[in-house]
């Protein structure tokens, strides 16, 4: 099968496949990757360890800030301390120029307004949506991008434009090539013509890619 664009992975040993690997706040240097803080990791002394990701940032490998976000469930943090995280990577994201990828859970609404109120120039790609199509096209409607992956709502993959979509394999066991198949065929397109697409939408990552 052609290279395949995966957008979001936790696992840097599939090395044959073209990807993004979230190293966190670890940078790792020979591939391409995204650095942030994750929800989950956020301590009421997280602007220390923030440090560290601006500085990685510039790398050139970095191609993208997160994932960041804000998890209403599984956070140890109060809320407005996750937010103010969060604008820190919206900051940062648009420093930068580069694009953001989110992780959120049960703050959509959060997450809308805070874009509303920041007007970013790059993009923001919702990672691992699982969400109704109602919920995938308000967010689509708000301007988001939105990223599927092993355990997607087929209904919701038929709603999001191609031009919206992105594919990623997370922590799932699964090659990114079963993911891609699972989603055409919601789509009703070929894994082929999909594929292409999804290398079109690429280009919000610069030239680092090159398929």
């Amino acid at each position: 099968m052609e290279e395949l664009l995966d957008i979001h992975t936790h696992r840097p040993e599939q090395d044959a496949v073209t990807g993004i690997y979230n190293c966190g706040i670890t940078y790792t240097p020979d591939r391409a990757v995204s650095v942030g803080i994750h929800p989950w990791n956020i301590t009421h002394e997280w602007e220390e360890t923030f440090r560290t990701i601006e500085t990685a940032a510039t790398a050139p490998n970095v191609v993208a800030i997160g994932e960041c976000g804000i998890d209403k469930i599984k956070s140890s943090v109060d809320i407005e301390t996750q937010k103010k995280a969060f604008y820190a990577h919206v900051l940062l994201s648009e420093r930068v120029c580069k694009p953001l990828i989110i992780h959120c859970v049960k703050a959509f609404d959060e997450i809308i307004a805070i874009r509303k109120e920041s007007s970013p120039s790059q993009a923001w790609i919702i990672h691992g949506f699982r969400g109704k199509p109602q919920q995938a096209l308000q967010l689509v409607g708000n301007g988001f991008r939105i990223s599927l992956g092993e355990h997607f709502n087929p209904e919701s993959a038929k709603a999001i434009p191609m031009e919206r979509l992105f594919i990623e394999s997370d922590e799932s066991t699964l090659h990114i090539s079963e993911i891609y198949s699972a989603v055409a065929a919601a789509k009703g397109v070929s894994v082929e013509d999909f594929a292409n697409k999804i290398k079109e939408n690429s280009r919000i990552f610069g030239q680092y890619f090159t398929f």
